[in-house]
């Protein structure tokens, strides 16, 4: 560059354009040749923030119907005093397993005043962190039509209130702390939940995408019981804040998004119905536990309480309520709250024959899954060995993970990460038959050689 160019460039540089009160800077900087430059323009105008400082309650809500948290008391603690089953865990009640399994058993120990021990994990410490990126990311996409959104949270951090609105009369037996609420642009007022999907497995993860896809075009929520689960726990929400809609925000795969859930009062009532069989249930282990002799031996010995969690977790296993959950259809059990068109049939004759296929498609259905769970009880074995034939390699060598290994004719890595055991010991190579290769391989080429 010349001299006389570089003066033209410094004094371009030093010119200053007033606009107003706001002094903008115009700088021009030489490329390389060969080299795009791209310009980058500011706005001086900056949008005020739809975000609220205040976590405010939600009008309409009495103080009877909600519970204020105390920022400077540990949460957990306060969470396990009040004697309401959680939105979020509702669902467990209704898809069973591990889920229902510790609900029952913390329901019952709260009848003696105890709770299972809580720590908070890594997935826990990860969604509180993604929170805020959650409402910034909401309030991205849908900013137009929000006036304001209210966190439910203290400056700290900490949840600030638990709601738990009467339906008509009766008290409801659950309670939501909602992530938080916004009113429209049409003065309506709306729920928000943020959820990050961090505990859900990367192959369920897919599944999941395509469960929120789905139901954000035809309604369907039961395509997948992660899905329900959300759903019903949308609608538990709905019901314990007296709102009309709320919005199930997902952060998932490299994109966020929106479903909108619409108050069902018809499911609502169902699912409630279940919920209070639960919790007669729970409060009838509750007496067994107390004729139980052992339970007494442990309260005369002044009893360790893993102990009494142990003998409370062989209650709940054991009772018709946990096991009837295992064996639960809930897809049969809620279809008839899915939106659906009736089709119009002319003539009865074609009515058969569409119930006829439609039959027929069912019964090879069955038969599919039939064939794929005799084929699972088959790979079992094969699995359990190929294990067993890796943790042996893994005793005597222990290998670097994600490292290329070469042994004679072998190129192989291993990842303990995947989730099919046959994809975590990868060999790089054919290795299904016997193959003699030369001393010599720096001569022979292959087509998909590996690098190394």
């Amino acid at each position: 560059m010349t001299n006389n160019n570089m003066n033209n460039v410094s004094e371009k540089n030093q010119n200053i354009k007033n606009n107003g009160d706001i002094k903008i800077m115009h700088v021009e900087q030489q490329s390389f040749i060969g080299c795009e430059v791209f310009e980058e323009k500011s706005s001086p105008v900056k949008e005020k923030s739809k975000l609220s400082k205040i976590g405010k309650k939600l009008p309409g809500i009495s103080s009877q119907e909600c519970f204020r948290f105390n920022r400077n008391i540990d949460f957990s603690l306060q969470r396990n005093k009040l004697d309401k089953y959680g939105a979020s865990e509702v669902g467990n009640v209704l898809i069973g397993g591990a889920g229902l399994k510790d609900l029952m058993i913390n329901r019952v120990l709260k009848y003696f005043g105890m709770s299972m021990p809580f720590e908070e994990n890594l997935y826990m410490l990860k969604g509180k962190e993604l929170e805020n990126l959650g409402f910034r990311e909401f309030v991205k996409a849908y900013g137009d039509d929000i006036v304001v959104l209210y966190k439910n949270k203290y400056a700290n951090g900490v949840d600030k209130y638990n709601y738990f609105k009467k339906m008509g009369v009766s008290e409801t037996l659950v309670g939501s702390t909602i992530d938080g609420w916004f009113i429209n642009i049409y003065g309506d007022l709306e729920l928000l939940e943020l959820l990050e999907l961090l505990e859900i497995k990367s192959s369920d993860s897919t599944y999941m995408s395509s469960a929120i896809e789905e139901y954000n075009k035809n309604g369907n929520f039961l395509s997948s019981k992660y899905f329900f689960k959300y759903y019903v726990q949308a609608q538990m929400q709905l019901a314990c804040t007296g709102l009309e809609y709320c919005n199930l925000f997902f952060l998932i795969d490299a994109a966020p998004v929106n479903c909108k859930i619409k108050r069902n009062d018809a499911l609502i009532s169902k699912v409630l119905e279940f919920v209070l069989k639960c919790e007669q249930e729970v409060f009838n282990l509750r007496n067994e536990i107390v004729k139980n002799d052992q339970f007494k031996l442990l309260r005369s010995n002044n009893h360790d309480n893993d102990a009494f969690i142990k003998l409370v977790e062989e209650f709940v296993v054991n009772s018709d309520f946990y096991q009837s959950g295992v064996e639960f259809d809930w897809v049969k059990e809620f279809v008839e709250y899915v939106e659906c068109i009736d089709l119009e049939i002319k003539t009865d004759d074609e009515a058969a024959n569409l119930e006829c296929n439609l039959i027929e498609i069912d019964n090879l259905k069955v038969e599919l899954n039939k064939i794929q769970n005799e084929n699972k009880k088959r790979e079992k074995p094969i699995k359990d060995l190929l294990k067993i034939k890796i943790d042996k390699i893994l005793e005597k060598y222990p290998l670097i993970v994600h490292t290329n290994y070469r042994f004679k004719e072998f190129v192989f890595n291993y990842d303990p990460k995947k989730r099919a055991i046959s994809d975590r010991f990868k060999g790089l190579l054919p290795t299904s038959s016997k193959v003699f290769l030369p001393r010599n391989m720096s001569n022979i080429a292959y087509a998909n050689s590996v690098p190394f």
